[in-house]
């Protein structure tokens, strides 16, 4: 049944911190349990491995050791739940074998990457609160996958954390906490950020640029741009889709021109919005592929549908199985829209 097992370890890479395929049947990433070695984020101990035909799961660093199927129960009920049924599916036989998973080139590994600019140092990362911190819950709460924590910033007091940066920018008589989402470059420089309030009152993004020719723009330090990449209008959408990155609130007419042919432009579900429906038809006219979300879709954008249940391998096939370019990008449009 190496098939199955394989299918939901690959689901559940996009949530497991510096997940990495070592074998045909092993695959290493940081203790969802134990969180891993608190001193070096590089750490990676915790192993999926088979013996004797069953796949299983032990951590290096806490010592836990169960089956694959309780691994998947302690990470995700609803997700076990889903293998269960179809583990009884296949060996009743109502659910055949599928091919081989294709092999993984795990010959080339790129090296670490850090950011050069060092004014995040003065805060913690989430990754390093303790679980009751309320910025740590807040994250947790918008099931953010644990493998972005350590690029998420925790700013105490978010205006003099500006004021620090850009002087004077902030009255700093009323301040806040804000959850500090960093945009940085091709060149690990960090070139900005947004700020995000703990509650949906008040101005809810605030977007700081330290440099203003840089686009407004966030992810683009892991995103490669020369394969096939989505672009999202808010960075915690783009946090659950691998390769993407994310508009903030900005036009990347510029940036994205190179890449056309790479490019998935996704807008939110919002058919009703006569701002996106204006950006889509934008983009379709200028010959970019654009995803148009079927009827059947009932959230507004990535985060909620993951809040309500959908696993980010089933958000990203829906989307690749809704991705439409030309004239058949513009029928779509032209039937989804309802203005």
């Amino acid at each position: 049944m190496s098939w199955l097992e394989q299918k939901y370890v690959n689901i559940l890479s996009n949530r497991l911190q510096r997940f990495t395929k070592k074998g045909d049947n092993l695959w290493n990433f940081r203790c969802p349990f134990c969180g891993d070695s608190q001193k070096s984020k590089f750490k990676s101990r915790g192993y999926i491995y088979t013996r004797d035909g069953m796949y299983f799961y032990r951590c290096h660093n806490c010592s836990i050791s169960i089956n694959f199927s309780n691994f998947l129960r302690k990470v995700d009920t609803g997700l076990a739940d889903e293998y269960s049924k179809e583990q009884f599916a296949e060996k009743s036989g109502v659910l055949k074998p599928r091919p081989k998973v294709p092999k993984i080139d795990i010959t080339k590994f790129d090296k670490p990457k850090f950011i050069k600019f060092t004014a995040l140092n003065t805060l913690k990362k989430v990754s390093q609160l303790d679980p009751t911190h309320p910025a740590k819950q807040y994250v947790e709460s918008r099931k953010i996958p644990s493998n972005v924590h350590f690029k998420l910033f925790y700013a105490p007091k978010f205006k003099a954390f500006v004021n620090s940066l850009v002087p004077d920018k902030f009255d700093l008589s009323i301040d806040e906490p804000r959850l500090i989402i960093p945009f940085v470059d091709q060149n690990q420089n960090l070139i900005g950020f947004q700020g995000r309030n703990f509650s949906n009152e008040g101005i809810r993004y605030i977007t700081i640029m330290l440099d203003r020719d840089k686009p407004k723009v966030y992810g683009l330090e892991s995103c490669n741009l020369n394969e096939r990449f989505y672009v999202f209008e808010g960075p915690i959408d783009s946090m659950f889709i691998k390769n993407s990155i994310a508009m903030a609130g900005s036009s990347l007419d510029k940036l994205l021109e190179p890449y056309k042919a790479n490019a998935v432009i996704v807008y939110d579900n919002e058919p009703r919005n006569k701002e996106i429906i204006n950006n889509i038809e934008k983009y379709v006219s200028h010959g970019y592929k654009v995803c148009v979300w079927p009827d059947g879709i009932q959230e507004k954008d990535i985060n909620e549908m993951i809040l309500g249940g959908k696993q980010a391998a089933d958000i990203k096939l829906i989307i690749d199985n809704n991705t439409f370019v030309g004239l058949s990008a513009m029928i779509k449009v032209k039937t989804w829209k309802k203005v």
